[in-house]
């Protein structure tokens, strides 16, 4: 396995296709959800990705700067696991990353995500708190959660 982060100027045209279609079969189709992925977001964030020995994409996510997502608050999304690594570990390793990185390369402080319900004790295993009641987003319900680190 093997882990990269990438500006998204860095990415070449192949890698960017392999992101979204493993959002596009995650989120789209796994949980039918229909949504505008492309949201400009991805022009200015670091793209965390977990490839296997066959180079292929099983783990990703992105890494917003302060305010780009949350005015106040650095944050981190599409998170994505590929099916066959689930339980695995490799989430909250991918998720353990991205805040090294946030915290090593912005010297964020708390970072804000907007989490499908359903994972969070999964968000709560590496240090996020709840900080709404449920929300519908694309869908799904959804809680804000933070993460203070130091």
């Amino acid at each position: 396995m093997e882990w990269s982060i990438k500006h998204f100027n860095e990415l070449s045209n192949i890698e960017v296709y392999e992101i979204i279609k493993l959002r596009t079969d995650v989120f789209v189709v796994e949980q039918e959800s229909i949504y505008a992925d492309c949201d400009n977001k991805d022009l200015d964030a670091y793209h965390l990705q977990l490839r296997n020995e066959h180079n292929q994409l099983v783990g990703y996510c992105r890494l917003l700067n302060y305010g780009v997502s949350y005015e106040d608050s650095y944050s981190i999304g599409r998170v994505i696991i590929a099916p066959v690594l689930r339980g695995t570990g490799n989430g909250e390793e991918l998720v353990r990353k991205g805040i090294a990185f946030i915290k090593e390369h912005w010297g964020g402080k708390a970072i804000t995500i907007s989490a499908q319900q359903r994972l969070q004790h999964f968000y709560e295993k590496v240090g996020f708190t709840v900080q709404s009641e449920p929300y519908m987003e694309d869908g799904i319900p959804h809680i804000r959660m933070t993460a203070h680190i130091n």
